[in-house]
């Protein structure tokens, strides 16, 4: 095995991959997946088939179910918080790396890369000259190779990169590069191979020690993990199935229709050799008993094609919102108004997997940046679909007068719903209400 080669284990996640891969290429991946996806009939030709592969258009349900739920998380801004840092937080915020990539920009790539994919990854590193740290999405089509301790921490990394370098005067072409950590204890290394012009690697740094006492990579989950496993299934495969399954329903009534447009002309005892014009300024004799007629399809079949079709959006359009789907149900005023944020759905779940591993990417950052005990606190969007009815309002404001809610919650349920704004600090608040009643 070469160290560009994946390995067993992630050759196999790559490969129950691939329809995902191709789905999320749209129109274009599917069509040249061809007979894989799109199965060739028994006695149609290839001449035939290509025709038809190139009318199909293929609807990506799927694409607009995962940019729906990654909008989500992000229909409110991140907060980042730090008691001792606030400055280092701020600038983190708005750009996680030198090119001015935004934190925001960097955790919506990670929410939409683990819908498809099941788990996207966020890497923390710092030029070796000593430069500012930086952190980026990763998704898992890049990695290589894991190995994890028996307290499920990395102990291996390898990821495959691209680099562009100058081909001659007037063009650039991409070359590959491999990254590798090791952690052996509490000592970091890293190793840099790339790609020379014969396609082969070479190591350009080897053995480098890694200012960390672990491997900075951290997982965003949008479902479960098994014990030992570093990657959770695609939370959309069903889907995936479902919209492939369009692809060839779509692709068999578009021909249909395209068939059934044209009418065909049939005719009985004529003999085979008569040339027969259509037209104004032609007439057409026969022998006795002879019959000619245009047949055309019944449009039943059509229906029925069409019919099929709806019915499977439909149940794409149910197997999408399975993820936003809440559990519980609420009764009065003043339970939904307390429980309308419970959001354990699935789409929630990613949303706090995110904010978990920004949270320990900007402790990493303090760690580059030798703050001895970094303290920052990230806040990413959860509570969709909360209102700020008048009937929620008076439900709350009820509930804290009887002394049924306390004041934290109360402001918290305010500020959940927009009515304070999301930087909104309690103990700031409590804070300067003891000032004032001085």
């Amino acid at each position: 095995m070469a160290v560009q080669d994946r390995s067993k284990k992630m050759t196999q996640l790559y490969q129950d991959r691939e329809m995902i891969r191709a789905i999320r290429g749209g129109t274009k991946t599917m069509r040249e997946a061809g007979e894989k996806y799109l199965p060739r009939e028994a006695k149609e030709n290839p001449t035939s088939y290509k025709r038809r592969i190139a009318r199909s258009t293929f609807a990506n349900f799927m694409r607009e179910t995962i940019e729906s739920h990654t909008a989500k998380p992000h229909a409110k801004p991140y907060v980042f918080t730090s008691a001792k840092n606030q400055e280092l937080a701020d600038d983190y915020l708005k750009r996680s790396d030198s090119k001015g990539t935004s934190a925001v920009q960097v955790g919506a790539n990670a929410v939409e890369d683990a819908c498809w994919n099941g788990t996207s990854l966020i890497l923390v590193d710092a030029p070796e000259s000593g430069g500012r740290p930086y952190f980026y999405n990763l998704s898992m089509d890049s990695v290589l190779d894991y190995d994890l301790d028996e307290d499920g921490l990395l102990t291996y990394f390898r990821i495959a990169e691209k680099i562009t370098v100058r081909d001659g005067e007037f063009d650039v072409k991409e070359l590959g590069r491999v990254r590798v950590f090791k952690r052996e204890k509490e000592v970091v290394t890293w190793d840099l191979w790339e790609e020379s012009d014969g396609g082969k690697y070479s190591s350009v740094t080897a053995g480098n020690k890694f200012p960390l006492d672990f491997i900075p990579v951290f997982a965003v989950h949008a479902g479960p993990v098994a014990p030992g496993e570093f990657f959770a299934d695609p939370p959309l495969m069903n889907l995936a199935y479902l919209n492939v399954q369009h692809w060839q329903e779509s692709s068999d009534q578009s021909h249909i229709l395209h068939v059934a447009k044209v009418p065909l002309l049939f005719g009985t005892g004529i003999p085979e050799d008569d040339e027969i014009a259509i037209g104004s300024e032609y007439a057409i004799i026969a022998p006795p008993g002879s019959d000619l007629k245009w047949v055309e399809i019944s449009g039943a079949s059509i229906n029925a094609g069409r019919q099929s079709i709806v019915d499977l959006e439909s149940k794409m359009m149910r197997a999408g919102l399975e993820m936003l789907q809440n559990g519980g149900a609420t009764e009065t005023a003043t339970g939904r108004a307390l429980r309308a944020g419970e959001n354990n759905n699935k789409v929630a779940q990613i949303a706090s997997n995110l904010e978990a591993a920004l949270e320990k990417t900007m402790f990493t950052i303090g760690k580059f940046n030798m703050i001895s005990e970094p303290d920052f606190a990230v806040s990413v969007h959860k509570d969709y679909g909360i209102n700020a009815s008048t009937e929620e309002i008076s439900a709350l404001v009820q509930a804290r007068t009887l002394g049924d809610l306390s004041q934290e919650d109360f402001l918290n349920e305010l500020k959940r719903r927009s009515i304070l704004r999301p930087e909104f600090n309690i103990e700031d608040n409590r804070d300067r209400i003891s000032a004032e009643m001085v």
